[in-house]
């Protein structure tokens, strides 16, 4: 099963959805938005960038793994995308929404987040169908 996935796809697939994560919290799309819901701010210096972002490509390369497993290989185009959109609404989403629920955060602060997962998923998905 995990002899028949392509690790470099699987790699490809991660810088694109690492890169989509760049772009999502970015001040081009929801930077402003998800500061505000979180009471970060925007200008505060990471503490420990490298470990910060080497463990969320990491995890990226985790899920983009995951997935390739779950799709299988050759999957077609369509498949691909129902079942990434399918685990981000359905697994991702739902969990967010329960633990979001306890942490008492928005659901604007959830959508953002959701929403990020979900494509991450699906571009995930689009790179390992190709």
């Amino acid at each position: 099963m995990i002899a028949d996935i392509n690790l470099l796809q699987v790699l490809i697939a991660a810088v694109a959805a690492f890169a989509v994560g760049a772009l999502w919290y970015s001040p081009l799309l929801f930077m402003k938005s998800w500061t505000a819901e979180t009471g970060i701010d925007p200008n505060a210096e990471i503490e420990n960038p490298a470990v910060v972002y080497g463990l969320t490509f990491v995890f990226t390369l985790l899920s983009a793994l995951a997935l390739a497993i779950v799709i299988g290989p050759d999957p077609r185009w369509v498949n691909a995308l129902q079942i990434a959109a399918l685990v981000g609404v359905a697994i991702v989403a739902t969990s967010l929404g329960i633990n979001y629920q306890f942490a008492r955060n928005s659901t604007r602060h959830w959508l953002i987040d959701s929403g990020f997962h979900i494509v991450r998923l699906l571009v995930i998905a689009a790179v390992l169908a190709i």
